[in-house]
This record gives structure tokens, C-alpha cells and sequence, in this order.
């Protein structure tokens, strides 16, 4: 069963990424590439700002006490041949070839809570399209992307961008995942 379903999982990104990722949006950019990796970081800026940039799914979106506040599990993400080797690390007793070209560890179930500024920006990959490509990159406002979030249904594993600057996300980047 588990290598039908790899081998299905297999064909379907390979026919997704083959007509849709690289296919031309009709504002003339193309998918969005994916990072190789991509873990959690944490820095400070020359202000002495704390500055932090991870991906996460959203776990809840709500409103309390007129600020928007998202719940977040942190992954870690690879993608091509960094993916391949993460797999093999995360398990390294299965003999089949890993299939996918991307590979997400969500190693910790430390759920991390956060206010939304209101300033913040939203990114969207696959919020609408336009003919028979999405829109990539689509600057959406906060009702919108909380829309486009619970409409997906929580926690749907979607993986997100998320920046915070002294504990408040600033931006919000959905990761396409052919």
C-alpha cells in the first residue's frame, strides 16, 4: 500500500511539476523555485531587533481582542537531492527509493502562538489562476489570506514562510508545493 501510494505520489508531481511549475503565469514569471533547505533561524539586526524566519503550518487562525493570531508548527524542508538525503536520515531502514523531490521533517511538536501585525505582508501561490496557470506570487490582504487559510480547512498542511521581527509576524509567504 505505502509504495502504491509513494509510486501514485510520484506520478502526480512528475505530471503537476512537468505542466504547471514551470508553465508561464500570465504576468510572465515563473513558478516560484524552492529552496533546497530550509530550517528555522533566529538573528538580531543592527537595531538589536530579534529577527526570525522559519516554515510552518498554520495550526489555528483566530481573532482575539481585535488582533489577528496564528498558531504555527515549525518544519524543516527540503527539496532534490537534499530531500533524498533527509529521508534517508529520518529513516534509514527503508529500502525503497524516496520519490518526491521535496521531503518536510516536522520533527518537533512544540506548537509556537503569534500576533499577526497588522502591517503584515501575505504572499499566496495558489490562491486563484488565471486560464490554466496560478497566479504566482500574489499580494493578498489580511482578509484574504485568512480566508484563503480557513477555507483549506485547519490544520491543512500547507507550508508557509513565516518572518517575525520581536515576536510578531511581518510577513506570511505560502511555499508551492508541485
Amino acid at each position: 500500500m505505502r509504495k502504491t501510494y509513494l509510486l501514485l505520489s510520484s506520478l502526480l508531481f512528475c505530471a503537476l511539476f512537468v505542466t504547471d511549475a514551470h508553465a508561464v503565469a500570465p504576468q510572465g514569471t515563473a513558478a516560484p523555485v524552492p529552496p533546497q533547505v530550509f530550517v528555522p533561524t533566529s538573528s538580531k539586526d543592527k537595531h538589536g531587533n530579534t529577527l526570525e524566519k522559519s516554515m510552518a503550518y498554520v495550526k489555528t487562525l483566530q481573532v482575539k481582542n481585535g488582533k489577528l493570531i496564528v498558531s504555527l508548527d515549525y518544519i524543516q524542508w527540503f527539496f532534490g537531492e537534499a530531500a533524498v538525503k533527509a529521508y534517508r536520515q529520518d529513516h534509514p531502514l527503508e529500502k525503497e527509493d524516496y520519490p518526491m523531490p521535496y521531503y518536510i521533517r516536522n520533527s518537533s511538536p512544540k506548537i509556537r502562538t503569534f500576533e499577526i501585525s497588522p502591517k503584515a505582508s501575505f504572499t499566496l501561490q495558489t490562491n486563484s489562476t488565471k486560464g490554466e496557470n496560478f497566479h504566482w506570487n500574489e499580494s493578498v490582504n489580511t482578509d484574504t489570506f485568512k480566508k484563503f487559510v480557513l477555507s483549506k480547512g485547519i490544520p491543512y498542511q500547507i507550508p508557509f514562510h513565516v518572518e517575525v521581527k520581536n515576536g510578531v509576524i511581518t510577513k506570511i509567504t505560502e511555499q508551492y508545493i508541485p
